[in-house]
């Protein structure tokens, strides 16, 4: 029986992965269709001897660097950097960095193209099944990304930016912000430390895990999904191992690239949904928070996707195909576990910096998070989120 009817978004960007390829930023630049470039990046990202080469390499290309913005970045930065957009008359944004770096140069990009408040474009979902994302017609500037981290970030046209007024993530969809151009250069993220490749790589990881069971998954978002999971599980273990591996980066980049792919046509769900308030609000990194919650979500959705679950541990290498469907989802989220303990990241929410005391405004604005739409069990009241950030705990 062949698969049912479903849609696949194809997303117009090019992708290089070559060591040195970076090497290249102004012929990338050109054909891109840029000529006065600004470049987005953190404040740590903007010391590095990669963004010191950008520069060097760009000379009176780069008309502007904007750096002001928080890990967690907000709606008043994005404004600022909009400004500075603006201002420099730059016709290309060039992201160098993590997530907070590519969804703050997405979220500049909406602001030039359609105007502020940017808190007025972001997509609107109140449970259990109303979900509306606001029109953004008009044509954004052109992205070119360079990811040294293994967030994805930049791989799809979504973003989530926190708002400064309540402290909520609101949450943002274009295809038009899908970047012209993706480096995955693994030579440019050797200062990076693994610690953080550890945790944004868990991050990577759970793409992958929420595109198999979300209620909107597709053939090919699957098969992504699959051979991610493949590399992830390979990569991570052996980059924690030895930091300066370029090969195992490279792994790793590509890695991460298809779980970008997966989550821009098969979406995230709770676990992604609880992990955007355990940093807006609770302050976490989203690498942090996706690698501690993950197995806790697999075990919330696993008696509704365990045959997709089944899916992932034969991915991971688990010797489980005469294993019943639910035999082989825990063996995969056993298996979670001893990846997180393998790599080094945080095991529990009482590992982190989290205050306990912020559980029930989590669990609220986590049930009104886009992402809930498209997990595959239903939760129906913040009641339940708080029962399952109790068992990360």
């Amino acid at each position: 029986m062949g698969p049912g009817a479903f849609e696949y978004l194809g997303l117009p960007t090019r992708v290089v992965h070559a060591e040195g390829a970076v090497q290249d930023i102004v012929a990338h630049v050109e054909r891109s269709g840029g000529s006065r470039a600004m470049l987005v990046c953190g404040g740590k990202t903007g010391k590095s001897r990669l963004v010191a080469n950008l520069k060097r390499l760009l000379g009176p290309k780069l008309v502007a660097t904007f750096d002001g913005f928080p890990e967690h970045s907000g709606t008043k930065a994005v404004a600022e950097g909009a400004r500075l957009a603006a201002e420099s008359g730059a016709d290309l944004l060039l992201v160098a960095g993590g997530g907070s770096a590519s969804d703050t140069a997405k979220a500049i990009a909406i602001l030039l193209a359609e105007g502020g408040p940017l808190a007025r474009h972001h997509t609107v979902f109140v449970p259990p099944d109303r979900y509306v994302q606001q029109p953004l017609p008009n044509a954004k500037l052109p992205i070119i990304a360079i990811p040294t981290t293994l967030s994805a970030a930049e791989v799809t046209p979504g973003l989530g930016i926190r708002n400064e007024a309540d402290g909520k993530k609101l949450l943002f969809w274009d295809a038009k912000l899908a970047p012209r151009l993706i480096i995955l250069d693994p030579a440019a993220n050797l200062e990076v430390p693994a610690a953080v490749m550890a945790t944004t790589g868990m991050n990577a990881f759970a793409h992958c895990i929420e595109g198999l069971y979300s209620k909107v998954r597709n053939p090919v978002s699957e098969a992504m999904a699959l051979q991610g999971i493949r590399l992830l599980c390979e990569a991570l273990p052996a980059m924690a191992r030895a930091p300066g591996d370029v090969g195992a980066r490279s792994r790793a980049l590509v890695g991460a690239h298809l779980s970008g792919l997966v989550i821009a046509n098969a979406r995230v769900g709770i676990h992604h949904g609880v992990c955007h308030c355990l940093g807006a609000l609770g302050g976490l990194s989203h690498g942090v928070a996706n690698s501690v919650f993950l197995p806790f979500a697999m075990r919330y959705n696993l008696e509704v996707a365990a045959p997709q679950l089944k899916l992932a541990a034969l991915a991971m290498g688990l010797e489980v195909r005469a294993l019943p469907d639910r035999e082989a989802a825990l063996a995969a989220i056993e298996a979670t576990e001893a990846l997180k303990r393998a790599i080094g990241v945080p095991l529990r929410l009482r590992d982190t910096t989290l205050d306990r005391a912020l559980f029930p405004a989590i669990a609220e604005h986590a049930l009104v998070d886009r992402a809930l739409f498209f997990n595959p069990r239903p939760t129906a009241s913040a009641a339940a989120v708080i029962e399952l950030l109790e068992q990360a705990w």
